[in-house]
């Protein structure tokens, strides 16, 4: 008899789909393989709470509080993010 569920989510992996985990915008199934390697590893699991903590974080501060060079610097940066 086989094993028909899916393999392990490796770190990486769970690294990819960590931003969907978070916005609760995974298939059940996959939500589950995050979950499953959260239960047993504790690297992935001091990385999601730095992200939420991140995320957290950023979710209060204010357009004001970024300085216009640090913004236009960002910007810049981000600009071409998508075309990789």
């Amino acid at each position: 008899m086989s094993d028909l569920r899916a393999p392990r989510l490796t770190c990486r992996e769970l690294v990819d789909v960590l931003t969907d985990y978070l916005e609760d915008a995974l298939p059940p199934l996959e939500r589950a393989r995050v979950e499953e390697h959260l239960a047993t590893c504790p690297d992935c699991i001091a990385y999601l709470a730095q992200m939420r903590t991140t995320i957290g974080l950023l979710d209060r501060l204010r357009d004001d509080d970024v300085p216009q060079p640090a913004l236009d610097e960002l910007m810049h940066a981000f600009r071409g993010w998508n075309d990789g």
